[in-house]
């Protein structure tokens, strides 16, 4: 089963190792209980696209067979492995700050790119649930970013500086409710404005890891992500760097401002007309079933303009360069 779900990991001390053994033999149980497909999630295939009428499930997006209307907003992917020390991110184990902010990878949820992640993650703002903490993809990304980080610097020659939780709004304070964790800052790169951000995807598809290529495009619902990166550490490009055991591939993003302004105001929408005005009255009342007592100023699955972003993030990734794409060492052209 270790075979089957983690066949390249190698130099791994004997602790981690007999824990990526227990990952892999959780699979089995796992892979069955999901309502959504990793590979469209995690690794479009063939350069394929989400459009806006192909909207996809979240990873941390489940659905349980109790009767309780709350199972389905909670992850199914919760044994205690999966919230090992040894298995979370090196640098960014920033969970207590995160409860307190929107944070750029929720921003595609935020939104509604997955319609029932947007409730679950109004609800995860409440308290109501526990908000997402991993899964098997999300572990194998953090054991594997560093191999990844270290072809990424290997390839580029670029040097990388590890931020700490950066909250936005150093200019605006009443923007402190935004926040980001990027993975890495690029120092410089010759012809570019001064300092990128590095952002890393190792994608994981249910283990079948000789099925795993690099990516020939940036999925949409990764854009959203990017740009709020990017807005929120105040840097013009980021590199999007894609590694797989089989190979990786480099994208360079721009910073779109008119694209930030629309995200951000859908953003503003989520938070300001349903985050904390359902806290406000969780703070002065006992509110046991918020989905029913709290009906008024629930979500929708989509945000008004989650279409348009949609399109817009499509001309943003049409847009981004391909720089580098590599299988098994040789480039791809």
């Amino acid at each position: 089963m270790l075979a089957y779900c983690f066949p390249l990991i190698i130099q791994l001390s004997n602790y981690k190792s007999r824990i990526i053994h227990n990952i892999g033999l959780l699979v089995g149980n796992l892979k069955y209980r999901r309502t959504y497909s990793s590979q469209n999630l995690l690794e479009p295939v063939s350069g394929r696209i989400i459009t806006s009428s192909q909207f996809v499930n979240h990873p941390s997006q489940r659905s349980f067979s109790q009767s309780s209307c709350y199972q389905k907003f909670a992850p199914v992917e919760n044994h205690p492995i999966l919230r090992c020390s040894s298995l979370q991110h090196r640098f960014k184990n920033w969970q207590e700050l995160r409860k307190h902010k929107l944070t750029a990878s929720t921003f595609a949820g935020a939104i509604g790119f997955w319609p029932l992640r947007r409730t679950q993650l109004w609800l995860e703002k409440l308290g109501a649930i526990e908000p997402f903490s991993g899964n098997l993809a999300t572990c194998w990304s953090n054991i594997k970013e560093e191999e990844a980080l270290e072809r990424y610097k290997l390839i580029t020659g670029n040097t990388i500086e590890f931020p700490e939780f950066q909250v936005y709004g150093k200019m605006n304070p009443e923007d402190s409710w935004l926040a980001a964790s990027p993975d890495g800052l690029v120092n410089s790169v010759y012809g570019l404005p001064p300092g990128g951000v590095l952002e890393i995807k190792c994608p994981y598809i249910d283990g079948k890891m000789e099925e795993t290529f690099p990516w020939k495009r940036i999925p949409l619902y990764c854009i959203p992500q990017a740009q709020g990166l990017m807005e929120i550490m105040d840097r013009e490009w980021m590199d999007f760097y894609v590694w797989t055991p089989n190979g990786s591939s480099l994208f360079r993003i721009y910073r779109d401002v008119k694209y930030w302004n629309v995200l951000k105001s859908a953003l503003s929408d989520f938070w300001w007309k349903h985050v904390q005005p359902a806290k406000e009255i969780c703070s002065k009342n006992v509110i046991t079933d918020p989905l029913r007592e709290l009906k008024s100023i629930r979500p929708d699955s989509r945000h008004e303009s989650c279409g348009d972003i949609v399109r817009q993030s499509k001309l943003v990734a049409d847009n981004s360069n391909l720089l580098i794409r590599e299988i098994n060492g040789q480039l791809i052209t």
